[in-house]
């Protein structure tokens, strides 16, 4: 009799569904926006994708770099967003934003951020200063989506 509860307690072990993280995979794929004046953005799509045994969750970023026409950083917007998906589906579960300005030239404000279905946004609106007055605004929206197979894009 010990020797069959013993052999069930076992198989209930093997068999049941583990609650731990399965895999964790790192990846990142880069696009860029050029414009007429040589000043271009940057964009660097990057996820982590933390599986377990009965859901699938993802939490990635897409972060936008804006470069005036000498190769220099001036700001940046970025996308947090958190992900599930499966089944034939996907859903944002939240969104946040972060924006910052590399040169004291560049300004940020308007900072928003958004979710809806299975797409994280976030706004920012950035001007450039020339004493004090603005000389050039760029609205920018940043979005994250991710498919049904928790691919981000």
């Amino acid at each position: 009799m010990k020797k069959i509860l013993s052999c069930l307690l076992i198989l209930s072990i093997l068999f049941t569904p583990p609650t731990i993280i399965m895999g964790s995979e790192t990846s990142e794929h880069v696009e860029y926006e050029c414009f007429e004046d040589g000043s271009y953005m940057m964009s660097i799509i990057s996820q982590n994708d933390i599986s377990t045994f009965s859901t699938s969750t993802l939490t990635g970023s897409r972060t936008s770099t804006y470069y005036n026409a000498d190769n220099e950083p001036m700001w940046y917007i970025k996308v947090t967003g958190t992900f599930t998906y499966g089944n034939g589906t996907s859903s944002c579960t939240s969104s946040s934003i972060q924006a910052e300005s590399y040169n004291s030239a560049w300004k940020l404000s308007n900072k928003t951020a958004s979710k809806s279905g299975n797409t994280a946004t976030a706004s920012a609106t950035a001007k450039q200063y020339f004493a004090f007055v603005p000389i050039k605004t760029i609205e920018k929206t940043v979005s994250l989506t991710c498919s049904s197979t928790g691919v981000l894009s």
